[in-house]
């Protein structure tokens, strides 16, 4: 049938070229004709062997794929036996095992329930064991109690012991200070690990020998536990107090810091804020009101010292009654000898004059350390609004489920007030102090013009008399 359809093929295409010959041309001759069947013959033999080659070739290949597929049913037979004879062969076993174990119950009676107590405390007691610092100074223990307990044999009595070994080894840890060699990590290079010398306080607290590096007891996603120090490190008495059990002799007495959840607590401490994260917590209001503080910190204390000298200088010229232009006594004084020739009114009001000139100088700065410590405390009050409005726009946004996400607001709102009173608080005490020795200053003015005034006023009636 395929070789009909092609020489059917061939001789339509041929009858085509055939009529398109005569449509083109003149009428064809006879030889023309003969041309054409012949190549038509010849094309369709030529096809007709191709199609005979490519029908063996399939029926090659089919037979090719029955064998393989024969083969592969084959394997799969002897498989599914083998997998036959391997399940038999399980069930068998478990059989066989099964009677053993109870044999092996029978046979054991009471040492079995001491297996079992055996164990239950293993497994309360090695996480214990794991989580103590003493674990990686007396090493083994862990490994040897959870092969005990995790074996299905019955243990020997030696094995047994471990577990009351393990238990008493703990509880002289607990009292021991020691020095040990261990891997901590994050005290190397880039924060990696490095093998470093490790002083423990029974087996609660434990530091690296130069007291800088408190450590904890980390676990692995395995279980596994490893020494890591703090990220944030404890401070203050905690690093004296550990610098010191250090460098503490054999039989000498010190304090030494014991944290007895085995570094929860120095991690919570570590976690606490401090200075620089108090001022982050204030935003950009608790910056402006510390700013503030700080300059009028500068200028009270710049006041102080400025007042200070000028109140020693005045009483010195007051002593000597030097004119001149060091300070504002010596120019009132510049100021008598030049008008002292006038009656007395107009020296008065000469006196008077300079001593209104002089005030500027001495109360300069007072208004403004003033006002600053008015601001402050407003500035506070701002800066707790913008705190709860952050804090109720995060309830709004996210709901009041997790009071993390309001303690940012909180945080503003406290932190701010907080920085107002004191930024308020000490230049308010610094406003006092400064305008009590201004008023001291002013006061000499006035109490030196006036006996000026006096002494002019005894001398004229003198005079006159």
């Amino acid at each position: 049938m395929l070789k009909f359809n092609s020489s059917l093929k061939a001789l339509g295409a041929a009858t085509l070229l055939g009529l398109g010959s005569i449509a083109v041309s003149a009428p064809a001759s006879a030889q023309s004709l003969q041309d054409v069947l012949a190549k038509v013959r010849q094309d369709s033999s030529q096809m007709s062997a191709e199609d005979q080659q490519r029908l063996r070739e399939f029926q090659a290949d089919t037979a090719a794929q029955s064998q393989k597929m024969a083969d592969a049913r084959g394997a799969l037979a002897a498989a599914e036996s083998r997998g036959r004879a391997l399940s038999a062969q399980f069930d068998a076993n478990e059989a066989t095992l099964a009677d053993l174990e109870a044999q092996v119950s029978e046979q054991a009676g009471d040492f079995q329930e001491l297996l079992g107590q055996f164990r239950s405390a293993a497994g309360e007691t090695m996480p214990e064991i794991a989580n103590s610092f003493a674990n990686f100074d007396y090493q083994g223990r862990v490994e040897g109690i959870a092969e005990i307990a995790e074996a299905r044999t019955l243990p020997n009595r030696a094995q047994l012991e471990r577990l009351p070994e393990a238990m008493i080894q703990e509880m002289v840890a607990q009292s021991e200070v020691k020095s040990f060699t261990a891997m901590v990590d994050g005290i190397g290079p880039d924060a990696s690990n490095a093998e470093a010398d490790v002083m423990r306080v029974g087996v609660f607290t434990a530091a690296t020998v130069d007291g800088t590096k408190f450590v904890e007891v980390k676990k692995k996603d395995n279980g596994d536990t490893f020494l890591q120090a703090f990220k944030k490190q404890p401070s203050g008495a905690f690093a004296s107090s550990m610098n010191s059990l250090v460098k503490a002799g054999p039989d000498q007495i010190v304090r030494a810091p014991v944290d007895p959840s085995k570094g929860n607590l120095f991690g919570i401490l570590g976690d606490l804020p401090e200075f620089g994260d108090r001022l982050k917590q204030g935003g950009p209001v608790g910056a402006v009101i510390m700013a503030l503080l700080a300059v009028g910190l500068l200028l009270g204390l710049y006041k102080m010292f400025t007042l200070f000298t000028m109140g020693g200088a005045m009483r010195k010229t007051a002593k000597t009654r030097q004119a001149g232009d060091g300070n504002p006594l010596a120019r009132v004084f510049e100021a008598y000898e030049q008008n002292k020739q006038n009656d007395i009114e107009t020296l008065e009001l000469k006196l008077d004059e300079q001593i209104l000139r002089e005030s500027p100088r001495i109360e300069r700065f007072n208004d403004i350390i003033k006002v600053l410590a008015a601001v402050a405390p407003l500035l506070g009050l701002l800066g707790t609004v913008i705190g709860m409005i952050i804090t109720f726009t995060s309830i709004t946004i996210y709901g009041a489920g997790d009071p993390k996400l309001m303690a940012g607001g909180i945080s503003v709102a406290l932190m701010t007030t907080v920085f107002g009173l004191v930024a308020a608080i000490p230049l308010l005490l610094v406003h006092a102090v400064v305008s009590a020795m201004a008023r001291g200053n002013q006061q000499m003015l006035d109490e030196q013009a006036a006996g000026l005034v006096a002494e002019k006023a005894e001398s004229t009636r003198g005079a006159m008399a």
